[in-house]
């Protein structure tokens, strides 16, 4: 397309000079008039030709080319864009979009992706005004958001020079329900309780003053349930039951007709601190074990130690003054009877029942075991004797009873029995060649598992059970201090009966019936410990959103049975095999994003042009959304002189001389 300026002037003499001639030239022009002189129109003339040749006026002739219009197109990829058929609408909206602009003459299509965020929302007008700033505002016809409407830096007013179309891949207007997880601890003291606060919000609906039914669970056991007002921040005292980690999950009740359930839960990992373990520990007699035990307790900053050993009975009198007595009477009563269940850990060293305890109070032993309470028995030669324990009160919880010969002495290696290497206490030590014993207490197993024997004639070494409500460990030897002796008797002495301690406190990792989940780079890795030596079967995984996915478990180690799954939506995840139970959760890579999961047009609605719902207008008329510029370029110019000096300066003057002749005829 070719166009003419305005006319441009490029003096041929400074425009001062100009300016001067132009001046004298008026002044003679008029004085001709005053005068009434002949020829003052010729001269008139003549001087205006001549002071319009040395302007320099000049017709610029530009040749110009349409711009292109540049319709620009957001694409919201975020977290909650994958809810639903909402990726499948905007898909189709887009194709519809780039179809429809190819057939719109001098018109480009520029796609900008607004990929999922790590924190902070969506970000779509910041992603929107970095792409404007490579597009000129005479080109702008258009912007399209193809987004769900959570956005979180919609500013006051539309910021650009073209109209903005929203396009919400939905049928209308949404609700949702979202439980808000406000604070929660990451640890506390095993006994105490700690303070979630939570909130249930509704999007898309007014229901304040209502209430809403909500539950906590602890590793899928319910703690807490009650209708919560909704809005209103809510806290939940928490108790901690036990050492190590626990998934606390929260659910509110789905909201009829909202959108999605993911965000309707909340879920985090609380960690109980066992407080300081009272342990007591008490021989029979001096002996060389009491140097291990004591340095196991002391050496573990959560255990408490009391040791008393027995060298009087409490009915026992000396004949001597009491001040020259440096023995004093054991207290029984206070330990098995009045404070018996302040302990975490009753240990017995080599004790029998020669006087040294009433027969009431070694029952009131047994029964704290049968209550809760844990019991760990170290017999010697006492065993096989008449005052054995196997012949008290505490007979219905020991797992084995004296058989013959009695007691063996003879070199003898201990060896981890097969149900042993399944279990988590002794698994580390399976195939080991442990340093050998000296003397063991031949015995009948009458309940729980025969984790280690001695190889010679497999006599049980170690045996663990759970009695009642409590546990009970036996060690069937008292030689397992020769481990501690260092160069070829060195053994697993302290990690071993570390392990059974916490075994008997009830550590979770050495459960030998269990399931663990964890999440980790998204990947959800699940182990099963079991003593079985048979494949469990499937795991049940239940997935945030409602859906069960069996998966088979693989042996990786003796008893551990494993499986991974790839773990991509966000919230809790459920595992089930056969009895067991547990939880794992995965935490929103960007929570603000699922605040509010329902799709709305509140947000834009005073930003947008247009707004179009694609479940009810799945292909709105591209012209709509199109304001059309003009925006040209100038594709070269051509400049043509309006008084060309050469044939128009003779012109000038000959009117100049026509008015002297005139004048002088």
């Amino acid at each position: 397309m070719t166009q003419f300026s305005t006319i441009i002037l490029f003096p041929l003499i400074p425009w001062p000079s100009l300016a001067a001639l132009a001046a004298l030239g008026l002044a003679a022009s008029l004085a001709a008039f005053w005068l009434r002189a002949r020829g003052a129109p010729l001269r008139a003339a003549g001087f205006v030709l001549l002071a319009a040749i040395l302007a320099g006026p000049e017709i610029v002739q530009e040749t110009t080319k349409p711009l292109d219009d540049i319709f620009l197109i957001a694409v919201d990829r975020s977290q909650s864009m994958s809810l639903g058929n909402r990726t499948q609408r905007a898909g189709a909206a887009l194709a519809y979009l780039k179809t429809q602009a190819a057939q719109e003459p001098h018109l480009q299509t520029r796609i900008i992706d607004i990929p999922a965020q790590d924190s902070g929302g969506t970000p779509l007008f910041a992603a929107l005004a970095a792409a404007a700033q490579n597009i000129p505002e005479s080109q702008l016809a258009g912007i399209a958001a193809i987004t769900d409407g959570e956005i979180a830096d919609a500013p006051p007013s539309n910021p650009f020079d073209a109209p903005l179309t929203a396009l919400i891949p939905a049928a209308g207007e949404e609700t949702d329900r979202e439980l808000r997880l406000l604070s929660a601890p990451a640890y506390g003291l095993v006994g105490q309780n700690v303070t979630v606060t939570v909130k249930i919000l509704d999007h898309g609906v007014d229901d304040s003053g209502a209430t809403a039914p909500l539950t906590v669970t602890e590793d899928g056991t319910s703690i807490f349930s009650a209708e919560t007002p909704i809005g209103v921040d809510q806290n939940i005292s928490i108790p901690i039951r036990h050492a190590g980690p626990a998934v606390i999950a929260l659910a509110a009740a789905p909201l009829a007709g909202e959108v999605s359930t993911i965000n309707d839960q909340a879920a985090f990992s609380l960690t109980g601190i066992a407080k300081k373990l009272q342990v007591v520990l008490i021989s029979g007699n001096p002996n060389q074990s009491e140097r291990t035990w004591r340095l196991l307790l002391k050496s573990d900053p959560a255990v408490e130690l009391v040791h008393f050993t027995i060298l009087r009975t409490p009915s026992e009198t000396l004949d001597a003054p009491p001040e020259a007595i440096a023995l004093v009477p054991f207290p029984v009563q206070e330990l098995f009877q009045t404070d018996i269940s302040k302990f975490d850990l009753i240990i017995l060293d080599e004790f029998d029942s020669s006087g040294l305890l009433p027969p009431e109070y070694l029952a009131n032993i047994a029964s704290y075991v049968q209550s809760g309470g844990a019991l760990l028995v170290q017999v010697g030669p006492e065993f096989s004797g008449p005052d054995s324990l196997a012949y008290t009160g505490l007979a219905p919880i020991l797992p084995a009873t004296p058989a013959p010969p009695g007691t063996i002495t003879q070199s003898f290696a201990p060896t981890v029995t097969p149900l042993g290497a399944r279990d988590p206490v002794t698994a580390p030590f399976a195939g080991q060649n442990l340093a050998p014993w000296q003397r063991l207490e031949a015995a009948a197993p009458t309940a729980g598992d025969t984790l280690m024997t001695a190889t010679a004639a497999n006599w049980p070494l170690l045996i663990l059970s759970n009695e009642g409500s409590g546990r009970v460990g036996m060690i069937l030897s008292d030689q397992f201090w020769l481990w501690t002796r260092g160069g070829p008797h060195a053994g697993p002495a302290l990690p071993l009966l570390r392990r059974v301690v916490h075994w008997l406190l009830r550590e979770p990792a050495l459960e030998p019936e269990s399931l663990a989940a964890t999440i980790q780079n998204n990947q959800l890795a699940i182990n099963r410990q079991t003593l079985s030596a048979k494949n469990p079967g499937d795991a049940a995984i239940t997935l945030p959103d409602g859906t069960v996915q069996k998966i088979p478990l693989t042996e990786t180690a003796p008893g551990i049975f494993s499986a991974t799954l790839p773990a991509e939506q966000p919230g809790i995840y459920k595992i089930t095999e056969g009895a067991l139970t547990n939880y794992a959760a995965l935490q929103e890579p960007n929570s603000q994003e699922f605040y509010d999961l329902a799709a709305t047009a509140t947000l834009l609605r005073p930003l947008a042009h247009h707004i179009f719902f694609l479940g009810q207008s799945p292909h709105p008329a591209l012209k709509t959304m199109l304001r059309r510029q003009t925006a040209t370029e100038i594709t070269g110019t051509r400049e043509i002189p309006l008084f060309p000096p050469l044939p128009t300066m003779p012109a000038a003057l000959l009117l100049l001389a026509a008015a002297w002749w005139r004048e002088r005829s």
